[in-house]
């Protein structure tokens, strides 16, 4: 009977430091579960994009091109402004364009007054004077809008601006030495020209575009600001076009934009009676 007890006390014993034994093991494996996870979080923070910084291997031509691939249709409203040698003019507006292909501008006045729409594409311009009843017609060149709106923007200058985009595409630029890690500079050498890009990883868009002459003097400078979200992509709903050679300036002021909306239009029939002029 003794012996017996004996031998339970002794099973007991066993089975008590086996437990110890495996609540060891327990911990050991708890901790070695905890490094490795710990481990592998700190090496996803290390490698993570943070947000309004530069991520790594950054190519504008790339960034750009997806922005631009993703927003195809923009609609916007709000006010506009034309200063020309100190004179100013001011109007509300309502724009769609469709990717860079097709303009329609409404700009009224006071008591929202249509007095003026603009229908463009690359090729062909429609511009409805209201209140003269009078549609001038002819290519949308810098010449021909300055005619109009009284600054030397062409269709495709209004439309990369409207959109947030540099005029001429993505390609061809260089980096210059980055000094700050949420903005990069980019510098493009083309057609006698020097342009200048600052691109904002914060914005995750252009802030600033500059075109110089051969002499360094300023042709046109655009700041892009005030951005907002739609439809995931990052678009500017202020730009203030500055061109120093004939003092004038051109700023728009959003309300409200939106990217890829469906059924809009992006032309207009200007109306039979009006008087045609070419330009």
């Amino acid at each position: 009977m003794v012996q017996q007890q004996n031998n339970v006390r002794t099973a007991q014993v066993h089975h008590l430091h086996h437990l110890s034994a495996l609540k060891h093991i327990g911990v050991g494996l708890c901790a070695l579960v905890l490094v490795s996870y710990g481990c592998a979080s700190s090496s996803t923070t290390t490698t993570a994009t943070v947000k309004g910084k530069r991520p790594a291997n950054f190519v504008l031509e790339q960034a750009m091109e997806k922005r631009s691939n993703a927003l195809n249709a923009l609609r916007a409203e709000g006010s506009l402004a034309v200063e020309v040698d100190g004179k100013k003019q001011q109007a509300q507006f309502v724009g769609s364009l469709y990717k860079r292909d097709s303009l329609l501008l409404t700009v009224t006045g006071p008591f929202n007054i249509a007095v003026a729409k603009v229908g463009s594409t690359p090729d062909f311009m429609n511009y409805y004077d209201a209140l003269a009843n009078t549609v001038y017609q002819g290519i949308p060149s810098p010449k021909n809008f300055q005619t109009r709106l009284g600054v030397p923007l062409s269709h495709n200058d209004i439309a990369c601006f409207l959109r947030g985009e540099a005029p001429g595409g993505f390609t061809g630029f260089t980096a210059e030495p980055a000094t700050s890690d949420s903005e990069d500079v980019f510098v493009r050498v083309r057609d006698s020209v020097t342009e200048r890009v600052v691109y904002s990883h914060r914005a995750e868009n252009i802030t600033s575009f500059k075109r110089t002459n051969k002499n360094g003097e300023i042709l046109v400078h655009t700041r892009f600001s005030n951005f907002t979200t739609s439809d995931n992509i990052s678009i500017p709903q202020d730009a203030f076009v500055l061109f120093p050679a004939i003092k004038a300036t051109f700023s728009v002021q959003c309300r409200n934009v939106e990217a890829n909306l469906k059924d809009q239009k992006y032309s207009f029939l200007p109306p039979l009676e009006a008087k045609r002029r070419k330009l």
